[in-house]
């Protein structure tokens, strides 16, 4: 049965009554981006989730598959600002993550067969931000056995070999393999110079006809470009240019001196730009699921995560004049299930990677430089400096930082006792964050706030996890000045 035919004279002249009766429509606003309280709820949450799923041996999961899962579970908890030495469930659940990892964690390679290179790379990442020097020989061993886990090519397989490496490995594992030996190289673990240059040369020499990477390989393999990998390419060629010197670290146009260092991430970029958005990962690996296959969501939180680490070790804040920090946040805010969990994917391994997605403002900007008070400031009576210009000196003779916050000096007096240090005078102020005498942690606080970017200090008094970030934060310092002093290479 058909619909009798309407006059476009009657149309028009009803759309016209009803438009009389209406209210006058308004002109939606841009939506704001997130908040830091809301980017923090969304993190307690989050953390409260992964807590209630670990099991009673400290794990996520059973058996040696489990060491994987729980790398990256503890990994995302550091990040997050969970401290271990915190007497609260958080804290409680870090701590036997970490006993379960060092208990079980395979001591030699002859007992790593089945211990992939995911398990080993994230948990190196995890100790790195643990930042206990008890834990050096452990992050020795993983390092050394990431670096005989290289494939001829420069990639890395899923499994830690007791022998061969193999030929061949794949992107994927070669991108959290780069990350991991960037920053042992920056700790001073033995890692080749040689081994980190095969790497890059593998990224360098292998992308696909359109400026991405696949999964396997680039050229003529039959691997797709995708977002996630493509994204892993850049992230990788960012971190090892930083680990072999490539690049200055601390450059003051990060992006621009990775771009004439490796050519190759200008299309690279271009091809990341085209397929962004936070919803897809455009061109996916395959996975179990046609459908899933079909839809492009395969992985779509690890694809958020290599974009974000993509970005942030190549210093751009924009992907295609997009925000791409603003737009992620956004979308995953509106995603997050009631219980704190990402559910789109596998539910552990989709909040893990949101998690640190979430957490960039953990890592350090590369060009660090104490914030510049205003001329007119009261607190440091400083007169302005030309730009560029490193603070003076102080006049005054040398005091000790944290001996001067847990004792009487003025905040003048700290504050130029800092400047006159430089960044490393942060990095003694990190326990203090943690002291029993909430004056002295008040003080620290204030001097961090005198110093620090006023985006690192948002929040920070009032909410745990803020100020564990900051804790990560200023200990990724410490690891890029140690960079920076040449250290990373034997």
């Amino acid at each position: 049965m058909g619909f009798p035919r309407r006059s476009p004279l009657l149309a028009a002249l009803a759309l016209l009554i009803l438009g009389a009766l209406l209210p006058p429509a308004t002109v939606a606003a841009e939506p704001e981006a997130p908040t830091p309280s809301a980017v923090d709820e969304a993190l307690s949450r989050a953390v409260r989730w992964l807590v209630t799923e670990q099991e009673v041996t400290g794990a996520w999961g059973s058996g040696p598959k489990a060491l994987g899962p729980t790398a990256l579970a503890t990994y995302a908890l550091l990040h997050a600002g969970v401290h271990e030495e915190a007497d609260d469930r958080a804290g409680r659940a870090l701590r036997r993550a970490l006993r379960w990892l060092e208990r079980e964690e395979p001591k030699d390679a002859a007992s790593a067969r089945d211990t992939g290179t995911y398990a080993r790379s994230l948990l190196r990442l995890a100790l790195d931000l643990r930042g206990r020097p008890a834990d050096r020989p452990w992050c020795v061993r993983l390092t050394r056995q990431l670096v005989a886990a290289q494939s001829e090519n420069g990639q890395w397989g899923y499994e830690t070999p007791t022998r061969d490496p193999g030929p061949t490995g794949d992107n994927s594992n070669a991108q959290v393999a780069a990350l991991a030996l960037g920053v042992a190289a920056a700790a001073g673990d033995p890692v080749p110079r040689e081994v980190l240059e095969r790497a890059a040369a593998w990224w360098r020499e292998h992308p696909q006809d359109d400026g991405g990477f696949g999964y396997a390989s680039g050229g003529g393999h039959p691997s797709a470009t995708s977002g996630s990998m493509t994204a892993a390419g850049i992230a990788s060629l960012a971190q090892l240019a930083m680990a072999t010197g490539r690049v200055d670290v601390l450059a003051d146009d990060l992006a621009a001196a990775l771009l004439e260092a490796e050519p190759v991430l200008a299309k690279a970029v271009l091809a990341l730009e085209a397929m962004f958005r936070v919803d897809r990962n455009e061109g996916p690996s395959p996975g179990r699921r046609q459908a899933r296959r079909a839809s492009g969501r395969g992985w779509l939180h690890y694809y958020l995560w290599s974009v974000e680490r993509a970005m942030v070790l190549a210093g751009r804040a924009e992907l295609a004049t997009l925000d791409w920090y603003t737009a992620g946040t956004e979308h995953l805010l509106e995603t997050q299930a009631k219980d704190g969990s990402w559910r789109s994917e596998h539910p552990l391994y989709a909040t893990c990677f949101a998690v640190l997605f979430l957490t960039r403002a953990a890592d350090p900007p590369r060009a660090f430089t104490p914030r510049a008070r205003a001329p007119e400031d009261t607190v440091t009576g400083q007169p302005p400096r030309a730009e560029g210009e490193a603070p003076d000196a102080p006049a005054r003779p040398h005091l000790d930082l944290v001996a001067g916050v847990r004792g009487k000096a003025t905040l003048v007096e700290l504050l130029d006792a800092a400047r006159g240090q430089g960044a490393k005078a942060l990095l003694p102020l990190v326990p203090v964050l943690d002291d029993r005498d909430p004056l002295v942690r008040r003080r620290a606080l204030e001097v961090l706030d005198a110093l620090l970017p006023p985006e690192r200090m948002t929040g920070v008094a009032s909410h745990a996890l803020a100020r564990g970030r900051l804790r990560t934060w200023l200990a990724r310092l410490g690891a890029i000045l140690r960079l920076v002093d040449g250290r990373f290479v034997p």
